[in-house]
């Protein structure tokens, strides 16, 4: 008969045993079947050596197990069974697989950027170029005002006397490159003091037939229209006044002859030619560091082929050398000057005369006489009129200023108009490789910030507000 201590004895042999194989190196944790035999084995002695039944003592003691083998470390350094290794693996699996994805992510974003970066380019500069209407809108545009330019001006000339008209011998409407009507235009020169006009519209007499029109209708008494139109080439703008019919502008650079022959059918049709703006004409142009109008005919070639005059004064740009060349030849020129008025603005100055009636004829028959003189005021008059913004031009605006913007990267130089549907310099496009070049670092630096700021709130989020919910949420539930 055992007794029991010979069961504990035999109970501590078997789990001595048991312990020696699975721990059978020191320090080292017990694999996992040696774990499951210790407590197998445990289990067993516990249930056939229960001390408070008697048969325990009748029956023979179980047979202990042979020692477990001790569990010898793979090559890799993890136990077998425990899943260290494979634990390891799917770590490396998964920290690729994040990175496969984050880049194929950037990468996405990168490419989708580019495509959206396309097509406002695409859609940008057509509409830039063609499609957005003008930014202001003068079509209500009132002038309520009276400027007596007589109050505080006197003439150049200091001995001219007394004057009763106040010319304005250049301006635009919208049969031209002007914003304003005939109307608009005869009521704008009125208020700044004018009551004498020459309309002359580029290439055509049109504009000045319909303000003549309106005035012998509506301002009879106040303004006197004399027709006229703006012979613009390549080479030379000049006034043809006194006229009521068009003449052919071609070819967009004519030779010598072909300008001599216009003056001369000019003269033809009892009209008056002066040359317009000879600073603005021979200013230099870039980047072809050239003429603004090659090849312009010198004052005296102009005073040769017959031109009658020159515009002294055009906007707020006084022409000294013409001047001082019209006062050399005061018995062959005459001295005009011209507000170029293409969108309303300050008025400049005045060209006076003494004519001994209101009417166009009397007007040109002083001017042909060269009994002129002008008032000049270098600031220009005051008030100035801003018209609003057109809804057309608001509703489209977006697109032609991201066109705008991507104009920007490149200069496209196109040179002075003919008004003869082309141009007077070759086309030069200059590509900024650099500032493209910065476009596109700068892209990929937003994204990387965006992409920051994305992962960096999304973890915020998470941490401060998703978390503590799900925990309420599975507390309640509990």
């Amino acid at each position: 008969m055992h007794s029991s201590p010979s069961i504990k004895s035999s109970s501590s042999s078997v789990n001595s045993s048991v312990g020696s194989a699975g721990g059978a190196r020191a320090g080292q944790p017990l694999s996992q079947y040696a774990r499951h035999v210790t407590r197998r084995n445990n289990s067993t002695i516990d249930s056939d050596y229960d001390v408070s039944d008697d048969s325990a003592s009748r029956r023979p003691p179980p047979a202990v197990p042979a020692a477990v083998p001790a569990a010898v470390p793979a090559a890799g350094g993890g136990w077998p069974g425990d899943g260290a290794e494979i634990m390891a693996g799917r770590r490396r699996a998964l920290a690729r697989r994040r990175l496969l994805l984050g880049l194929l992510h950037v990468l996405k974003v990168l490419v989708l950027s580019i495509l959206v970066i396309l097509l406002l380019a695409a859609v940008g500069i057509p509409v830039s170029d063609n499609g957005v209407p003008p930014a202001a809108d003068y079509s209500a545009m009132a002038f309520n005002w009276t400027t007596d330019p007589r109050s505080y001006l006197s003439p150049m000339d200091a001995g001219f006397g007394a004057y009763n008209v106040l010319l304005d011998a250049h301006l635009h409407t919208t049969y031209s490159d002007g914003v304003l009507t005939p109307r608009q235009a005869l009521e704008y020169s009125v208020a700044n003091g004018y009551n004498a006009v020459v309309v002359t519209d580029h290439q055509t007499v049109a504009g000045a037939l319909a303000a003549k029109a309106y005035a012998d209708e509506h301002l009879r008494g106040k303004i006197v229209v004399i027709t006229g139109m703006e012979y613009t080439c390549c080479r030379i703008h000049m006034n043809l006044i006194g006229i009521n019919r068009s003449i052919e502008v071609a070819p967009p650079s004519p030779s010598d002859e072909q300008l001599r022959a216009v003056i001369a059918e000019v003269h033809g049709m009892g009209g008056l030619v002066i040359v317009n703006h000879i600073p603005w004409s021979n200013a230099t142009l870039l980047p072809w560091d050239a003429a603004r109008l090659p090849n312009h005919p010198t004052r005296e070639q102009l005073l040769d082929w017959g031109v009658d005059g020159f515009e002294v004064v055009n906007q707020n740009t006084f022409d000294l050398r013409s001047y001082q060349f019209v006062q050399a030849n005061r018995g062959r020129l005459v001295a005009l000057t011209g507000s170029d008025m293409h969108y309303p603005a300050s008025s400049y100055a005045w060209t006076t005369i003494n004519a001994p009636a209101m009417t166009a004829d009397a007007i040109l028959a002083e001017i042909r006489a060269r009994r002129t003189s002008f008032l000049l005021d270098a600031g220009g008059t005051r008030p100035v009129q801003d018209p609003p913004y057109s809804k057309g031009y608001q509703r489209y605006a977006p697109w032609g200023l991201v066109g705008d913007y991507f104009y920007g990267y490149a200069d496209r130089s196109r040179g002075q108009y003919s008004f003869q549907g082309s141009f007077c310099q070759d086309e030069v496009v200059d590509v900024h490789n650099a500032m493209i070049g910065w476009f596109f670092l700068w892209l990929l630096v937003s994204i990387a910030v965006l992409e920051i700021l994305y992962w960096g709130l999304r973890w915020l989020l998470l941490a401060l507000v998703a978390r503590p919910v799900r925990r309420w949420w599975h507390a309640r539930r509990a």
